[in-house]
């Protein structure tokens, strides 16, 4: 199992192999402290956004290098005002070839490092969230149906307040939130002294890259989801990208999205309906972005989501 966590954290395993990496993780604490630590070392190269500039004169210095292992015989050719035309042209056409080849490779590859960082971090908050659950009578942390607490980001606040995460574990690489240095979770005692913009502030960002389900409507009752362990019920993901024509995870684009659902594994998904009933995970049943109209309508909202409850929902 060591050897595949290196194809996990790129994003280079099968489905099958995936599910049983992040099966293993979850009851083996030793192999989940070396991935953890096989994800620190790789982190700078995931998280490295701008190019890098090659030192002054490189391309000389190689060319001399180069031609000086040719023997005597090339050294003529090591200055670059003696170079033909022809030579210029393969030089070219080799360094264009090597591009086509290089470029596409390292942005392929820090891509797979951002979706198996995401991915982590959303096993990460998933083991947080069920050790919640187990504390307070299998729920999980509870999104008000209206005040200061009303929106799906409560539950990080909640979270850190209870020491079961730390602040970076919201952040997906992928998201613009990873480029803001001074990226916070506020404390739940912050939001309930904010007021007006400020409030709104934290609200719209206290959830991190990552969605929160909203609860659901019950007999005229508006409630909090409790653990109940399906494997079909989605209870975070990627962020839904807002004001948009429909929602979707803007992290990483035509691949899916990281979905975690209620038994605590995560699934790359592309298509946003789980389930024999084809529940959508950012709608729930009447279409629209609020509470869930059944226990087992799955809602995910953005950070600042409201759970809006529709007045006819409220009624016996």
């Amino acid at each position: 199992m060591r050897e595949q966590l290196l194809g996990y954290l790129l994003g280079a395993l099968e489905p099958h192999e995936q599910a049983a990496v992040e099966a293993r993780l979850q009851s083996d604490p030793v192999l989940r402290a070396e991935f953890e630590a096989l994800r620190e070392k790789l982190l700078p190269l995931a998280e490295h956004e701008e190019p890098i500039e090659p030192p002054a004169e490189l391309t000389d210095k190689t060319c001399r290098f180069v031609m000086s292992r040719l023997g005597p015989a090339a050294c003529h050719f090591a200055g670059s005002h003696q170079w033909r035309l022809i030579d210029l042209f393969v030089a070219g056409g080799l360094l264009a070839a090597c591009l086509m080849l290089v470029f596409p490779a390292i942005v392929e590859s820090r891509t797979s490092g951002h979706l198996a960082r995401c991915r982590s971090n959303l096993m990460t908050l998933g083991r947080a969230l069920t050790e919640y659950s187990t504390l307070h009578d299998d729920y999980f942390p509870v999104v008000a149906p209206s005040g200061k607490l009303a929106a799906a980001g409560v539950y990080a606040p909640t979270l850190v307040d209870s020491k079961l995460i730390c602040h970076e574990d919201v952040i997906c690489p992928a998201s613009a939130l990873a480029r803001q240095q001074d990226f916070r979770i506020p404390s739940l005692a912050e939001l309930r002294r904010a007021e007006g913009a400020e409030l709104a502030r934290l609200q719209h960002a206290m959830g991190g890259s990552y969605g929160y389900g909203l609860g659901y409507v019950e007999r005229g009752t508006y409630r909090s989801h409790r653990n109940l362990r399906r494997s079909t019920f989605a209870l975070m993901a990627d962020a839904p990208v807002e004001d948009s024509a429909g929602p979707e995870s803007g992290h990483h684009g035509p691949r899916g999205m990281n979905v975690l659902f209620e038994d605590g594994h995560v699934r790359l998904m592309r298509s946003f309906r789980v389930g024999d009933d084809g529940d959508h995970i950012f709608r729930n049943g009447l279409g629209f972005v609020g509470a869930g109209v059944h226990r087992d309508d799955a809602v995910i909202g953005s950070s600042r989501t409201a759970p809006v409850v529709l007045h006819v929902l409220l009624e016996p």
